[in-house]
């Protein structure tokens, strides 16, 4: 899971292909990633357990699209903090109800969080993970400011396909992860917390003029080998 595109080093980046990608992708993000996130919506229900009066921190959250669910869905009473260094997907974030939007790195939110007398009840960190440049520090740093009892959802995806042609291009990719959720499991016991791993098949189907669409217009697939 180590990676040049940190979410510690993206915010002030201009040139970094990490920064091009998800700022030309901002305003397409949610129409893209649609059935996916609908699929991993509903699969963090079956886990998540949030009460009207917990405080949320959605870590790496994007335009808010899974922190607006949750908030409607489990009824908050405070909004879900959204913490997300992208100025262009913060822009979508703060038209969404329910949401507290942070431009921030992690490094940058829980530094200066680490002093507030809040602390989260739950945190989430859905598919943002692999941009941790420094996953123990940033991982103890959630630790510290959640509350006792606290949560913390960290979601890791391996892509499956039954396409012949897309399943080589998967093979190789899911080549490059081996150890992800052994790592993963390893660095969150380092910042303390008792780990449960839960896994779960998320089913979606697209269109094909809609794929179409998404490969023109930089959706991420791991299926890009196969093209």
């Amino acid at each position: 899971m180590d990676t040049p595109n940190d979410l510690s080093s993206v915010k002030g980046s201009t040139g970094s292909k990490a920064d091009r990608h998800y700022r030309s992708l901002a305003k397409s993000y949610d129409y893209f990633y649609k059935e996916l996130n609908e699929t991993k919506f509903a699969a963090l229900l079956k886990y998540f357990d949030v009460q009207p009066d917990h405080f949320v921190v959605d870590i790496g959250s994007g335009t808010g699209y899974l922190a607006e669910k949750a908030f409607e869905k489990f009824q908050l009473k405070n909004p879900i903090w959204c913490m997300e260094p992208c100025a262009e997907m913060q822009e979508v974030a703060k038209k969404r109800k329910g949401v507290l939007p942070i431009q921030k790195t992690a490094d940058e939110f829980f530094k200066d969080f680490v002093d507030s007398d809040l602390r989260f009840d739950r945190a989430m960190c859905i598919g943002a993970a692999h941009h941790f440049g420094d996953p123990v520090k940033i991982y103890r740093s959630i630790e510290s400011c959640l509350s006792p009892g606290g949560v913390l959802a960290v979601e890791l995806m391996i892509d499956a396909t039954n396409t012949p042609l897309f399943t080589r291009a998967a093979n190789v990719n899911d080549a490059m992860l081996i150890g992800t959720k052994e790592n993963t499991c390893a660095w969150l016991r380092l910042a303390n917390f008792d780990v449960e791993v839960l896994e779960e098949r998320m089913d979606y189907s697209v269109t094909k003029s809609k794929w179409y669409d998404m490969l023109r217009g930089r959706f991420y697939s791991s299926f890009k080998g196969a093209q």
